[in-house]
């Protein structure tokens, strides 16, 4: 059984609070499983928020569709949601409280830490305000402060008062947030824009502020003006002065009172160079200045921003870690420039270890502990005081910083030195001087004691000076001077300079300075403006994750977007005062003033109010729209309760495809996907034949091998089916429009076949197919051979055409062949032109009828060898071989005649 279990915020929180809670009781802390060991006691940690304010979509499972029908969704008991990857750790903490007997709120000191440790406590059954429940507020992680802490130890039920201010800022927001990030990210969805309009208490004023100065400078109209400037001999030295405009002198002048004529400021300076005046007053006035004040994180923030250019959440991720890990400053999320009576104790040990430093030895060297600079002020120091260094910051942990890391903490280190230095003090000068009529005038300051400047050297610029720094030489009423030298000084007006990180944070810090209502101004200057020190940075980076907000070089823009959403939404809700009167009211509940019950039912008053009016407004988000499709703001014609809005898929094959569904979705799934323009072809608007109700409209197909084909298709599907395919333009071939000889009804159309080894070969078929198949396929044009033309010898009915072969190895080779067939198959095939041989076209010895031809062998081994023979073949088969191949020498005798016919024969019949 432990005695007490800590709960920090944080891991490196828990480390330090073990070792310091070890040191006090004089054990060892031990990591364990989870937490530190450290005596009877134990330490545990967590991870900042390990519960979330329940989503819509856990009190009924309907909100997982943001419905504007549903708004606004309220819940009747309010439930937090354990983050999933914390829950091992979240068991682990409830088995320490399950084994304790007292336990320690160790969050950060403030609202927020108040919470986080309390919820916990809470939902894990241990009662956040019994006497077995403690505080422990830390302000400082050195050991010197964490001591002092642990003594100082008070009952967490002091604290109550603050959880339940708490409690009641996380639930306002969350009501205003969800609700309203729901109702325009749905009616710009109905405007046909595409994203997440999100709303917040604090993100949507801060997105105005930059909106608003962006379009000041783009509307900013350049003033040109001129000041006559005159140089001016005293006998104590020259100085120079700047015209004034007498009263009630316009000539050349703009209703600012700026002299814009620069003929009339030639003529002033003109009109006294040269000549003598006298002064007609002179004043050096003794002034001082304090040394600036402790950082807080927001002052922090501004200052990186503009030496170092770093952003917001830079800065705070540095000084995080001069804090956790380097452990040489305080606590980084502070609000307060101000520091407590009694860290004045731990003063010499700082500046002590600081004078061992290389860097600050000597300014520190110089510090008078004895002197009590503003900033010591227990009434201005809130949860948290000004930023520090701590008594652990030697030079030893100094070198272990990074470039960046040190630069932030020399800003620190000599914010705090200079409260140990006197003020900077000095005369400031004015003399007026009076020359032909005209008045000048010289402003200057002289030096009298750097004080506190001495710490930061040539560095420190004086942004609030006002006076010229020139010295203007001691006079007295009515000495003469003379005018030496006149100019003009050429200036133009110069718009507000554009936000970046830090002195956008600033603006939110001193947001009263952007709001006209006096009572709000003086709420807002009160509660440090809006946001926290610790949520602004966030604030920013998710503005710009959303694409409100652009970063271009330092500065940060609105965007197009941006610009949208913050004319949509109520002025109400991005109206700074909203978080005014809000804290006006949780300071109430913090202070046990106000019933948490009463501002909650406020709360919800007004939510069901801003709803109401934004149902009236129209909403168009630039630069997140889509063009609407035809149909768009259409009732759905599935479900009857929806509406039809334009939708895009953003990404896949499909990327950019627009679609209308349902805003009721996933509850109505209806979709109407958007239909390319296709060019129409013959037969579309007809009505379509088969369900006699819709029409025929040009389709075409997406994908696949005959994507980019065009069909009609009938407006009535998927009801009727119906498609047609339009036929092929094919050129004409002849006989195209004759009348079928086969059925008598249809008409010869010309045809193409699409694919395969005839793919582009043309033909005639009949229109009545499929009932009538007949087809006709053309004859190829083959020049006419020998004999073409002629009656056909073995039927007498047909003619002789010539044909060619198509297919094998004769391809190509052309024939006579008789125009009946194939009921007649007589085919002629042409002789081949042979060099005749000798005896050719002489009478055939054998048969006394026929004549002798040459004739060449076709084939075989003997291919090409040339012979004679009688053109009475087959009756009469003699043959003449040539005995050399080249000659034509008859067979000799009976036998070699009869060798030859044999031959003959025989290579007849091969």
């Amino acid at each position: 059984m432990f005695d007490y279990v800590f709960v920090a915020e944080k891991p490196s929180l828990a480390k330090e609070v073990a070792e310091a809670r070890a040191e006090q009781l004089g054990v060892r802390a031990s990591r364990g499983a989870g937490y530190w060991a450290v005596g009877n006691d134990a330490v545990t940690w967590l991870f900042g928020h390990m519960y979330e304010t329940a989503p819509p979509e856990f009190y009924d499972g309907r909100y997982k569709s943001w419905l504007i029908d549903d708004l606004p969704i309220i819940p009747s008991k309010w439930a937090l949601v354990l983050n999933k990857d914390k829950e091992d750790h979240v068991a682990a903490i409830r088995g320490l409280l399950k084994k304790t007997r007292n336990v320690v709120n160790v969050g950060d000191a403030g609202r927020e830490g108040q919470l986080l440790v309390d919820e916990l406590l809470i939902e894990n059954g241990w009662d956040a305000f019994s006497e077995s429940t403690h505080r422990l507020w830390v302000r400082s992680v050195a050991r010197k402060d964490l001591l002092d802490a642990l003594r100082d130890m008070f009952p967490n039920a002091r604290k109550r008062d603050l959880y339940n201010s708490a409690v009641c800022r996380q639930r306002a927001d969350w009501l205003l947030g969800m609700n309203l990030t729901r109702l325009y990210t749905k009616l710009a969805e109905r405007a046909g824009a595409r994203l997440v309009v999100s709303v917040g208490r604090v993100m949507t004023p801060t997105l105005k502020l930059v909106v608003d100065r962006d379009r000041e400078i783009e509307n900013f109209k350049a003033v040109d003006h001129y000041t006559p400037s005159v140089l001016f001999r005293h006998a104590n030295g020259a100085f120079k002065a700047t015209w004034i405009a007498p009263s009630g002198f316009d000539e050349g002048m703009d209703p600012e009172g700026r002299l814009v004529d620069r003929s009339v400021a030639e003529r002033i300076a003109n009109k006294v160079a040269g000549r003598t005046g006298a002064v007609e007053s002179f004043e050096a006035k003794p002034k001082s200045k304090a040394p600036p004040l402790p950082y807080s994180l927001s002052a922090l923030q501004k200052e990186c921003s503009a030496k170092f250019g770093l952003t917001a959440q830079q800065t705070l991720d540095v000084a995080q870690q001069l804090y956790d890990e380097h452990k040489v400053t305080t606590y980084p999320r502070s609000d307060s420039r101000h520091l407590p009576s009694a860290l004045r104790a731990e003063a010499p040990t700082i500046v002590g270890n600081l004078k061992g430093t290389q860097a600050l030895g000597e300014v520190a060297e110089g510090a008078n502990l004895a002197l009590k600079s503003a900033a010591w002020d227990d009434s201005k120091v809130s949860d948290h005081h000004g930023i520090v260094p701590t008594v652990e910051a030697t030079q030893a942990r100094l070198g272990g910083l990074s470039d960046i890391q040190r630069k932030v903490f020399m800003l620190i280190a000599k914010a705090f030195l200079a409260q140990f230095y006197p003020d900077m003090r000095y005369k400031s000068l004015n003399a007026v001087v009076g020359v032909e009529g005209e008045r000048f005038k010289a402003t200057g300051r002289l030096t009298v004691d750097l004080g506190w400047t001495r710490v930061y050297g040539a560095e420190e610029k004086d942004e609030e000076q006002e006076e010229e720094d020139q010295a203007v030489p001691q006079m007295e009423r009515g000495d003469a001077v003379k005018a030496e030298a006149a100019e003009i000084l050429d200036r133009r007006t110069t718009p507000p300079a554009r936000f970046n990180d830090g002195t956008l944070v600033e603006a939110m810090t001193q947001i009263h300075k952007y709001v006209q209502n006096a009572e709000i101004k003086k709420r807002l200057k009160e509660t440090s403006g809006i946001g926290t020190e610790a949520t602004r940075a966030a604030t920013l980076e998710k503005l710009v994750k959303l694409k409100f907000l652009e970063r271009k070089g330092k500065h940060l823009v609105s965007s197009t977007v941006g610009r949208s959403v913050t004319d949509v939404v109520s002025p109400e809700v991005s109206d700074p005062g909203l978080t005014a009167v809000w804290e006006g009211y949780l300071e109430r509940i913090a202070a046990g003033e106000l019933d948490p019950n009463q501002f909650m039912s406020g709360q919800i008053n007004s939510l069901t109010k801003r709803i109401e009016a934004a149902l009236q407004t129209k909403v168009e988000i630039k630069g997140a729209s889509i063009a609407t499709l035809p149909g768009h703001g259409t009732a759905c014609p599935a479900c009857g309760q929806g509406t039809l809005i334009t939708r895009q898929i953003n990404k896949g094959e499909h990327k950019g495809k627009k679609f209308l569904s349902c805003d009721r979705y996933p509850d109505c799934k209806h979709v109407v996907w958007e239909q390319k323009e296709v060019k129409p072809i013959e037969g579309h608007g007809a009505a379509c034949p088969a369900c006699a109700k819709g029409q025929l409209l040009t389709k075409e197909i997406q994908k696949g091998e005959h994507k980019g084909k065009k069909f009609l298709s009938c407006s009535n599907y998927p009801e009727c089916r119906h498609a047609q395919w339009p036929k092929p333009q094919v050129k004409p071939i002849d006989g195209h429009g004759r009348d079928c000889p086969a059925c008598a009804k249809g008409k010869l159309e010309t045809r193409e076949i699409q694919k395969g080894e005839h793919k582009g070969k043309r033909f005639l078929s009949c229109t009545n197919y499929p009932e009538c198949r007949h087809a006709e396929w053309p004859k190829p044009e083959v020049a006419p051979i020998e004999g073409h033309g002629a009656a056909c010898p073995a039927c007498a009915k047909g003619q002789l055409l010539t044909k060619e072969v198509q297919k094998g190895e004769h391809k190509g080779k052309r024939f006579l062949s008789c125009s009946n067939y194939p009921e007649c198959r007589h085919a002629v095939w042409p002789k081949a032109k042979v060099e005749p041989l000798p005896g050719d076209g002489g009478r055939c010895p054998q048969c006394s009828k026929g004549q002798l031809l040459t004739k060449e062998l076709q084939k075989g081994e003997h291919k090409g060898k040339r012979f004679l023979s009688c053109t009475n073949y087959p009756e009469c088969k003699h043959a003449e071989w040539p005995k050399d191949g080249k000659g034509g020498a008859k067979g000799g005798g009976k036998d070699g005649g009869g060798r030859g016919k044999e031959g003959a024969g025989r290579r007849g019949r091969a």
